[in-house]
């Protein structure tokens, strides 16, 4: 019985805790969104690209696409 309980508690845990993650990550999409708006100069002078925006936010909500974001922005750099 105890190990029900116990498991029982940790998927509560574990259920709770991808919500806030895919609240997280709803509301860095809509943080993204604001630079989508953004003329390409200011893009580019943040080290991003317009299709890299686009690309972030064609991502699934249980990936945060501002982390992915910045990801691919080093990597471009350092190639």
């Amino acid at each position: 019985m105890r190990d029900y309980a116990l498991n029982r508690a940790m998927a509560a845990e574990s259920i709770g805790t991808s919500l806030i993650s895919l609240f997280r990550n709803w509301r860095a999409r809509s943080e993204m969104a604001k630079l989508a708006n953004c003329d390409d100069k200011l893009l580019l002078d943040l080290g991003i690209q317009r299709d890299d925006v686009r690309w972030a936010l064609r991502l699934p909500l249980s990936q945060n696409p501002r982390l992915a974001l910045e990801e691919r922005a080093f990597l471009r750099t350092r190639h």
